[in-house]
């Protein structure tokens, strides 16, 4: 699969706080009780550092998002990846690995030298994409989605 690529009919552009009920509600069809709250949504939403994106289709649902912050950390400028969901029904298309893309692009545009992210180790097609997009896994974290429920730390350079 060409994960560069999504179908032309999707597009992707720049979400914001009026896309916060269907953002929500995508990340709670994704990530059910591991969804992030609708007020920390809302927060990156707002948030200077953040860069919140959406893709859509050609009727305008909302099929995918990802939003990433910009994080300072000792001295070094940093690209977080905080969420990254598709709509199951619009998955294995490319528009994960799309949204990703182009959040490491604007992470390359502002100064970001690394992007980092976590993901449930039990969760292989997302361990799959960040393979096949270059990602370093670096690290378990134990616990971290809560009991007994561990995470891989990974990083790609930019």
């Amino acid at each position: 699969m060409d994960y560069a690529s999504p179908p032309r009919s999707i597009r992707i552009e720049q979400a914001s706080l009026d896309d916060l009920e269907e953002l929500y509600e995508l990340e709670r069809k994704c990530f059910g009780g591991d969804a992030y709250t609708r007020s920390i949504l809302r927060l990156l939403l707002i948030d200077p550092s953040s860069i919140p994106l959406k893709a859509v289709n050609a009727e305008g649902e909302l099929v995918g998002s990802a939003i990433g912050r910009i994080e300072k950390i000792g001295g070094r400028i940093l690209g977080r990846v905080y969420t990254l969901d598709v709509r199951p029904d619009f998955r294995r298309r490319g528009i994960g690995a799309a949204l990703l893309k182009r959040l490491e692009e604007e992470f390359r545009r502002l100064g970001c030298e690394k992007v980092v992210l976590e993901v449930a180790v039990d969760n292989e097609p997302a361990i799959s994409l960040y393979k096949s997009l270059g990602y370093e896994f670096i690290s378990r974290l134990k616990d971290y989605y809560g009991r007994g429920r561990d995470a891989y730390r990974a990083e790609k350079d930019l």
